[in-house]
């Protein structure tokens, strides 16, 4: 690391702007609105207010700006900021898990983005420029990722064309925000709702005057309350869902670069990340019940060092076919994808102890009180029903060891297919519960770097013999995965 990396570089000067824009509502409606309602002062004294809060605004944003500075060194990146507290930080090129672009709206309207700079410790950017012009955020990432350090230092190559891999044309966009049905947005309008409702009652009528006829109105516990009510909040989610999906996926662009692949997507907010392949550690292929029926599926890589709030997984495809899917596995090193035939269920007894431990305690209640209230034997139904989806469950939870990577299937209403390589195993486990024991039964983890707590793959009630040899061959394969690997990289530093 190169102590000697001088900080000679500040952000684009619509850093200023930016961030004065962004604190704006905060200083010009927020104080102002506060000390009128509590002086009852007049609109020159507010006006006052809001031009010394600007003036503030504007001030404290661009001593913030001059303090602010950064430099690229050989080997690191230096980043100096504070105003009163001064931290200087030394990012070693090496350190680096990921780098990413993103241009927000108002980035976009001045021609900037933000480079978020990601070394993996705490799960969270170490540096950010917040606002620096999208040609040098490229070259700043393509410098600090060392795979293109000579042509950005030169600045004499021309981009070289990257084949494309997959797209959302505005038609497929439209079809797969009408899977993507969301309730959270009209959860946050209700409640916000609920809350101001009292203090607007009398300036307002009820909402629902608007939308529910007077016919229904007349008979809002009947029939025609109840399903006007269920059809505005299902039209709801389905608008709330285009517009999340629009939104994030608008333009959505894949491509295939000499170290991986980029990513392009957004309406207001344009993200672009860089998906290393040495970085990817397994491959995902998920879908709901009635996608999969219709033949949609999406596609995830779990990367290491992706950011937080990501729970390390970068969309490839959202939304796309199998046949769209495959080629994209193929760029990262998976072969095809399995045939339904060739994979391996788990053992049967997975029935018996799903059942032993929720749905059969659950029956033996229903029953108990049935005697007291003949009524309860009605719970029965459904837990029938859930004997049925425990079946299922087993038919659909199968894996397979084929090809460098092993594949594990699993889901009846969100499906879902984990392909990992052998050599980006983290840590294999076997693991037994108390009833798994009873059973003699047993799961088998596949952890991986970058993975969250409960998002990789599980082999769940193999027998023991089976678990214990399949964690054996695991184990196998993966120190072969690794042998081959390290003699494929010796043979080609020898080469170059």
């Amino acid at each position: 690391m190169t102590a000697d990396t001088v900080a000679d570089r500040r952000l684009h000067p619509s850093t200023l702007f930016i961030r004065f824009i962004k604190k704006a509502p905060e200083f010009l409606l927020g104080l102002p609105a506060l000390v009128g309602f509590a002086s009852n002062a007049g609109m020159r004294r507010i006006l006052l207010i809001a031009l010394i809060g600007g003036l503030v605004s504007f001030a404290a944003s661009l001593l913030s700006w001059l303090r602010f500075r950064y430099g690229v060194g050989e080997r690191d990146i230096v980043i100096e900021s504070g105003v009163f507290h001064r931290q200087r930080r030394v990012i070693p090129f090496d350190r680096v898990q990921d780098v990413d672009i993103e241009q927000r709206f108002l980035a976009r309207l001045f021609g900037v983005a933000k480079v978020a700079i990601e070394t993996g410790g705490g799960g969270k950017n170490e540096g950010d420029l917040n606002a620096v012009s999208l040609a040098d955020a490229h070259r700043l990432r393509d410098i600090i990722r060392g795979a293109a350090r000579e042509e950005a230092a030169a600045a004499e190559v021309a981009e070289r064309p990257e084949p494309l891999l997959f797209e959302m044309p505005l038609k497929r966009l439209l079809l797969a925000g009408l899977f993507n049905f969301s309730l959270v947005y009209l959860a946050v309008i209700g409640g916000s709702f609920q809350y101001v409702q009292p203090h607007i009652r009398s300036a307002f009528p009820d909402p629902t005057d608007w939308i529910v006829p007077e016919a229904v109105r007349a008979a809002r516990t009947g029939l025609y309350a109840t399903v006007a009510i269920v059809g505005i909040v299902l039209l709801l989610g389905v608008l709330f869902g285009l517009i999340r999906t629009i939104g994030r996926d608008y333009n959505f662009r894949l491509t295939r670069t000499p170290a991986g692949f980029r990513r392009r997507r957004g309406l207001l907010t344009l993200s672009e990340v860089v998906i290393p392949l040495r970085r990817v550690q397994l491959a995902v292929v998920g879908s709901g019940w009635l996608r999969r029926r219709l033949g949609w599926y999406g596609l995830e890589f779990q990367t290491l060092g992706a950011e937080a709030q990501q729970s390390g997984h970068q969309s490839a495809a959202p939304f796309a076919r199998i046949e769209e899917i495959e080629p994209i596995l193929d760029e990262a090193g998976i072969g095809r994808l399995p045939q339904a035939g060739e994979f391996i269920r788990v053992s049967r007894l997975t029935i018996l102890r799903r059942c032993v431990g929720r749905i059969i305690p659950a029956a033996a209640i229903a029953v108990a009180i049935s005697f007291f209230q003949p009524a309860a034997l009605l719970a029965l139904i459904p837990l029938a029903a859930a004997v049925g989806a425990v079946v299922l469950h087993w038919r659909r939870h199968r894996y397979l060891l084929r090809d460098g990577a092993l594949y594990v299937a699993e889901g009846i209403f969100r499906y879902r297919l984990w392909i990992m390589p052998f050599d980006k195993a983290q840590t294999i486990s076997v693991t037994r519960s108390p009833l798994q024991r009873w059973f003699g039964l047993a799961t088998v983890d596949v952890d991986t770097a970058g993975a969250s707590a409960l998002r990789y793959p599980q082999i769940r009630d193999l027998t023991d013999a089976d678990a214990d040899a399949l964690a054996s061959r695991l184990l196998g394969e993966y120190h072969r995965a690794r042998t081959a690997r390290r003699l494929a990289e010796g043979e080609g530093r020898q080469w170059t």
